[in-house]
């Protein structure tokens, strides 16, 4: 009796389209943690290497620097994995919510921590919560969003990345180094305090044996849906079959193209250059001629991709997935072969002070594509393409990929440089993204305005059908356009 009148206390009840929405928005914070951890680095970095460091073992080593930025991305492959097994055995709630922990002791170990294990210990749980949010967030938006709004709310998980990174370069530009963790607990306990009303999802409650007279799915589907539970509002069954299984749906003809083509997705990411050449802002910034501060540089370049971003939450539900995949593929292929053309003349003396600022325009313009696409619709498509019963093992596979080779090219682009100078490392960015791209014209479906058993159909048959179905899809949208 105690318990129901406490829960009757509870006024704030969102329903329906906005219930979808608040869930999103609220589990979104955490990813919008792991933005501001990152972001943290790259400034923080600087007075951590200098005299004026607040370590008390002193100034860190490059070595040590190396480790505090790599570790990130060892973390989010750690992660992926155990939040993977989190998800699908105990929920999607409380897979997201217990990450609460590790990213509250993150930054306790930045306000108390006085030498460099605190920080690779941190840096290391940084890179964890992002993976449960890299995760968990697909799992959630695929399973309880409308098919009108699911493109918007898969885009929110790059919007509050990047949102996260310009609040991370904001927050160490002008707050002092031991401040800026506090204000990261204060959004975590947001965190917490939001997302305790958002129940679990009706289809992870329906796979796991929940029935029309589920108390918990009663719950869930009117939170979500905004109507009252009966029996003829319908939960998608047909996918949702036990967990024994999974391993031998894995070899299904629609599993197996899915894997292929969210492999693609997370090759096209990773190889348009975000990642790799975004180490090297601060130079291409000096040889424009900018005399701005490597944090304003940085605030500038964190602006433009969450202006891309935005704007691919604005444009995904009209011009599709496709589109925006393709067009942003090529585009950062072309602003990168264009970089490694400056590059080249410059490498081989010829005079381009009159073009100092073509690698400015081109990182400038590199940064929007990306994240209007590349970036971001990787990850909503990667949602969607996968059967309920081998989805969150599918997507915690495509995204260790994913984690692994972007450690990979951070590692290995700086021997490409030293073997074949910028000029050609870019250029091998250009080349494989162009490829990835091509690949992608053939297989790469419309998903937009599509359920996910309608997506996992499409999958399902073969080749022909598929390649015929992209092309009339993508000529379904420029008539819409």
């Amino acid at each position: 009796m105690h318990n129901r009148n406490s829960s009757e206390m509870f006024v704030f009840r969102p329903k329906g389209v906005f219930a979808q929405y608040y869930a999103i928005i609220c589990a979104n914070l955490m990813t919008l943690l792991y933005g501001i951890a990152a972001g943290w680095a790259s400034n923080s970095l600087r007075i951590l290497q200098s005299t004026d460091t607040p370590l008390t073992s002193g100034p860190l080593t490059l070595w040590e620097s190396s480790w505090v930025g790599s570790i990130l991305c060892v973390g989010g492959a750690i992660g992926q994995i155990f939040f993977s097994f989190m998800a699908d055995r105990y929920g999607r709630k409380p897979g997201l919510a217990i990450s609460f922990v590790p990213v509250v002791v993150s930054w306790l170990l930045i306000v108390f921590g006085q030498e460099f294990y605190a920080l690779f210990v941190s840096r290391f749980l940084s890179g964890f919560i992002g993976g449960a949010a890299y995760q968990i967030l697909p799992l959630l938006v695929s399973e309880v969003s409308n098919v009108e709004i699911r493109g918007i709310l898969g885009s929110f998980l790059l919007l509050f990345t990047n949102l996260g990174i310009l609040l991370g370069y904001i927050f160490c530009a002008f707050l002092p180094y031991r401040i800026v963790p506090w204000v990261a607990i204060g959004i975590s306990c947001a965190f917490l305090v939001g997302f305790s009303i958002v129940p679990e999802t009706p289809k992870y409650l329906m796979m796991k044996g929940g029935t029309e007279n589920d108390e918990k799915l009663k719950n869930s589907v009117e939170f979500f849906s905004g109507k009252p539970f009966v029996k003829e509002i319908t939960v998608q069954r047909s996918n949702e079959e036990p967990s024994s299984i999974k391993l031998k749906s894995l070899f299904d003809v629609s599993t197996r193209n899915a894997f292929r083509l969210s492999l693609l997705l997370m090759s096209c990411c990773c190889f348009s250059g975000v990642f790799t050449v975004l180490q090297y802002t601060e130079t291409i910034f000096s040889e424009a001629g900018s005399n701005l501060s490597p944090s304003t540089s940085s605030i500038i370049v964190a602006v433009i991709q969450l202006a891309g971003s935005y704007f691919a939450t604005i444009v995904v539900e009209r011009a599709g997935r496709r589109i925006l995949l393709l067009a942003s593929s090529y585009g950062s292929a072309i602003c990168l072969g264009v970089m490694g053309a400056h590059s080249f003349l410059k490498e081989n003396d010829f005079d381009v002070s009159s073009f100092a600022w073509l690698p400015l325009l081109c990182l400038s313009l590199l940064l929007f594509i990306a994240a209007n696409g590349a970036t971001t619709v990787s990850f909503i498509v990667i949602g969607e393409v996968f059967a309920q019963n081998v989805r969150g093992l599918a997507i915690s596979l495509c995204l260790l990929y994913q984690w692994m080779l972007a450690f990979v090219l951070v590692l290995v682009f700086p021997f490409l440089i030293q073997y074949l100078q910028m000029s050609g490392a870019l250029w091998v960015f250009t080349a494989i993204g162009t490829v990835i791209a091509s690949i992608l014209v053939f297989i790469l479906p419309e998903t937009k305005g599509r359920t996910i058993d309608e997506i996992v159909d499409i999958l399902g048959k073969n080749r022909e059908k598929t390649e015929i179905l992209a092309k009339s899809c993508s000529t379904e949208v420029s008539t819409k356009l």
